[in-house]
């Protein structure tokens, strides 16, 4: 068989299948939307369609914004979506991982303030270049401001300095 008659044997899509891939591609397209001008330049788009989105994020309007996703929905059918939806699945679990990184370092904070015994091995154990007396001083002024009912200064400046740990580790 040729080329030609096998495509010829393909069923047609219907009207409903179309309908939702042209609404699956105009939500890959806002989800483009949502991603900062940096990571839209990291996925590699065509200019008319990194245009239309950046376009997108200025408007704020009910109705225009609703006429250029439509476009920008358009434009989606001329280009392989697959890469599209790898690079804002991968962007989604970096911040994913970010997330849980800051979490991991607010528990390790707050255990230092509660004056846990563990948490210092285990900080210990996790950071070998771990400045003990510095994280001492930190608690002891973040105790001092608590009952004091003053801003939290020395407990943002612990977790900086476990952040700090945590990157360049």
């Amino acid at each position: 068989m040729s080329t030609e008659n096998e495509n010829d044997l393909a069923p047609e899509k219907s009207k409903t299948q179309k309908k939702q891939e042209a609404n699956a591609l105009q939500a890959l397209g806002t989800q483009l939307t949502e991603l900062s001008e940096e990571q839209l330049h990291n996925i590699q788009l065509p200019a008319t369609l990194l245009d239309a989105i950046l376009s997108a994020q200025k408007i704020h309007q009910h109705g225009g914004r609703k006429r250029q996703l439509q476009y920008i929905g358009k434009l989606m059918r001329d280009i392989d979506p697959e890469p599209v939806k790898q690079a804002i699945q991968e962007i989604q679990l970096q911040h994913k991982r970010d997330s849980a990184q800051l979490h991991q370092i607010e528990d390790w904070r707050d255990q230092l303030l509660q004056h846990s015994a563990t948490i210092m091995d285990d900080l210990l154990t996790r950071f070998p270049d771990l400045d003990i007396q510095h994280i001492r001083q930190l608690v002891r002024n973040a105790d001092k401001e608590s009952r004091q009912q003053k801003p939290p200064k020395s407990a943002r400046a612990l977790f900086k300095y476990l952040h700090t740990l945590q990157n360049n580790s």
